[in-house]
């Protein structure tokens, strides 16, 4: 939610209240896999695991609190893509739809 208010100097205080929510299914599909420091494990050798009863497929779900962010219209800007701390993406974001899970089962 986003608030905008007049400030002591007569300039837009800005106030951002938001939540953060993650989801993701940890499957082991052939040929992917995922750089751990200098260790590459390939999702095939962990769906090897999984069929001989070593590892388990799984979700992951979360929300953080909500959290607020107040600028003032001086100058602060709120982080925007390109700001360090914001790097890294979902490369596959159709996988709990493909996997046949749909929406997230809590």
């Amino acid at each position: 939610m986003v608030t905008v208010v007049p400030g002591a100097d007569g300039q837009p205080v800005v106030g951002l209240d938001y939540r953060v929510n993650v989801w993701d299914r940890h499957n082991w599909d052939e040929g992917k896999g995922v750089d751990v420091g200098p260790i590459h494990i390939r999702d095939g050798g962990m769906g090897q695991q999984h069929k001989v009863g070593l590892a388990q497929e799984f979700n992951m779900a979360g929300s953080s609190s909500v959290k607020h962010y107040e600028l003032q219209a001086s100058g602060s800007e709120v982080p925007g893509p390109g700001d360090p701390g914001r790097t890294g993406e979902r490369s596959d974001p159709g996988s709990h739809v493909r996997d046949g899970e749909g929406e997230l089962g809590r």
